[in-house]
């Protein structure tokens, strides 16, 4: 008889370790299914930071065309203002000469 009690304590004591390694297991099972949702997680979050800064640099890249295309235009209008205001100094210069040789012409 005592050597049925001795394999039931032994077979008792290996179906207690087995459960305390499916115990064990689960546990290890269960962290690892949560740093895998907390990984899926952060990366979704750095794919959609990541998408969003994409979006922004090609909305940044194309005011900054923009702003080329308008400083182009603004020089090349600054260029005709300045002919203009050259035109008419010119002018200006050429009437005050006029205006001198009348007013010599009628002394």
């Amino acid at each position: 008889m005592n050597s049925v009690q001795e394999n039931k304590n032994e077979l008792e004591a290996a179906v207690r370790y087995c459960e305390s390694a499916i115990s064990r297991a689960k546990q290890t099972i269960e962290s690892m299914e949560f740093r895998q949702q907390a990984a899926s997680k952060a990366w979704h979050e750095h794919t959609g930071r990541e998408a969003a800064l994409e979006r922004e640099v090609a909305e940044l890249k194309l005011e900054y065309e923009e702003l080329k295309t308008n400083m182009a235009l603004m020089t090349d209008e600054n260029v005709k203002l300045r002919e203009t205001c050259n035109l008419q100094k010119d002018q200006v210069a050429m009437f005050q000469r006029k205006m001198t040789r009348l007013s010599e012409v009628d002394r």
